[in-house]
């Protein structure tokens, strides 16, 4: 979120912490905030005034909720290197296969799914797994977490901060690995 998003949300919260002051105000039996408001609103240019702002508290508002509802949109591709030649980056596609290369080479992975978020630190891998009941859990994470991390970072040059590993299901087919 850019800084200027930043100020235009804390003054709308103002705002509305301002209204729930005066409602909070009236609600004790104060009306002398009622006859603030008539006196100051007797005035046409004022109820011009407050109109406008009203209409820009409202498109606020709804750019506000449309941003909510939109959510944050997953990255596409990853930079992995820039210079002043240029930039070069990864797509998220390629890093998935990469990943599932990767976790073939380990002895027990039934099926899996990835996902790949920015963290601060390099990439962050989400590995939602199928395994075979005889393995050891901890031992073959270990092993599917290295795989995964030295692939990525020998293959697609990427820096990866930390491989997540969820086991869901213990598979008791021989079906091959899927991302």
């Amino acid at each position: 979120m850019s800084g200027l998003w930043r100020v235009v949300l804390f003054c709308y919260n103002l705002l509305i912490l301002g209204l729930a002051v005066a409602a909070m105000y009236l609600a004790v039996g104060h009306t002398s905030l009622i006859e603030a408001g008539e006196a100051l609103l007797s005035n046409s240019v004022n109820q011009i005034i407050l109109g406008a702002s009203a209409a820009a508290v409202i498109a606020l508002t709804i750019v506000i909720l449309i941003s909510l509802l939109k959510g944050e949109s997953k990255p596409t591709s990853i930079v992995i290197s820039s210079s002043l030649n240029g930039q070069v980056s990864i797509t998220v596609a390629a890093i998935k296969t990469i990943i599932t290369k990767a976790v073939k080479k380990v002895d027990g992975v039934k099926e899996t799914r990835s996902s790949v978020t920015n963290g601060p630190d390099g990439i962050v891998i989400y590995l939602h797994m199928m395994i075979n009941p005889e393995i050891s859990v901890p031992e073959m994470s270990r092993n599917v977490q290295a795989a995964v991390k030295e692939h990525l970072e020998s293959i697609g040059g990427l820096q990866v901060s930390e491989v997540r590993v969820l086991v869901d299901d213990f598979a008791s087919t021989n079906k091959p690995v899927t991302a």
